[in-house]
């Protein structure tokens, strides 16, 4: 029963992302010819590649990938770990179900931030070790747990594989293209056949990359519609942990530090997180309905 609630929590906390990994696969086996064979190559290509990526050498390479460090001075160790083994504890307490040996890594870089991924990796950065208190950076923590919990990184990683493969595709197709039209443009001048023929490799060539463009673009959107949701769904994780007013402390800040940068439209739509204001909101209400159930 347990395992089956966390394969529904799985899909339903990630769907979009499972849709659109789903699409590409289709999107690839039919840009290869949608037969049998071409079926099993995408499939052997998809299953090694997800299959490498979910397994500890794949954690291992996206984590040298990202820059990730164990903590290795007396600072890291005596002040962080114990920051993180104190809400892994309460985390693992609310949902026995998480997986063991999760380590804390550390990225060197001095922006604010904090990451997870695969199924045993959170890190966070230097700029948000040395930003957040002690208090706030266990909301952080709690929050990025709420996310392995969720499944939301093995989830993107999906996406990530999928898009990878799509692309790799596209571009050999694309490069075809040129080249018909390179060999085309060279006969155009012979007859009129030949003249045809250029025309319409350059309107197919037209044509292929406008359909890539909007179709890079919907994927982005939609994307971004699945991770602003498993946003909210972690901060909620790190509410019902106990550390939701840490976490409402630590996005105050994040909001004062972040009150000058301004984004286009079109970067809104496609961004990754919500505007603070709402996961601030959505946090307080959390906190609103336990005052009233109490009083």
């Amino acid at each position: 029963m347990k395992a089956a609630n966390h394969i529904v929590n799985f899909l339903t906390s990630n769907f979009l992302y499972i849709i659109w990994f789903a699409i590409y696969f289709t999107l690839a086996w039919a840009i290869l010819g949608a037969n049998r064979y071409s079926f099993i190559i995408v499939s052997i290509l998809y299953g090694a590649s997800i299959t490498v990526a979910l397994s500890p050498i794949g954690e291992v390479i996206l984590r040298y990938s990202e820059g990730c460090r164990e903590p290795a001075t007396e600072e890291e160790c005596n002040y962080l770990i114990p920051i993180f083994e104190e809400v892994y504890e309460n985390a693992k307490e609310y949902n026995p179900q998480l997986n063991d040996d999760i380590q804390l890594y550390i990225m060197d870089a001095m922006y604010v931030n904090a990451f997870a991924m695969g199924r045993k990796t959170v890190a966070v950065t230097r700029g948000a070790i040395e930003t957040f208190t002690e208090d706030e950076l266990r909301g952080v923590l709690a929050h990025e747990l709420g996310h392995i919990t969720y499944g939301h990184t093995k989830a993107l990683l999906l996406s990530v594989i999928g898009n990878f493969f799509f692309s790799m595709i596209v571009w050999v197709f694309r490069l075809v293209l040129h080249i018909v039209q390179f060999i085309s443009n060279m006969v155009a001048g012979l007859n009129v056949v030949g003249l045809v023929f250029a025309f319409i490799t350059f309107i197919t060539r037209i044509y292929v990359d406008i359909l890539v463009f909007v179709f890079i673009y919907l994927s982005q959107v939609i994307l971004a519609l699945n991770s602003r949701s498993n946003e909210l769904q972690a901060d909620g994780f790190a509410f019902e942990v106990g550390y939701g007013r840490e976490l409402i402390s630590g996005l105050y800040l994040l909001q004062k530090i972040t009150m000058n940068t301004q984004l286009s439209l079109s970067e809104r739509i496609r961004a990754s997180h919500p505007h603070l204001a709402d996961r601030i909101r959505a946090l307080e209400i959390l906190e609103d309905e336990i005052w009233h159930k109490i009083n």
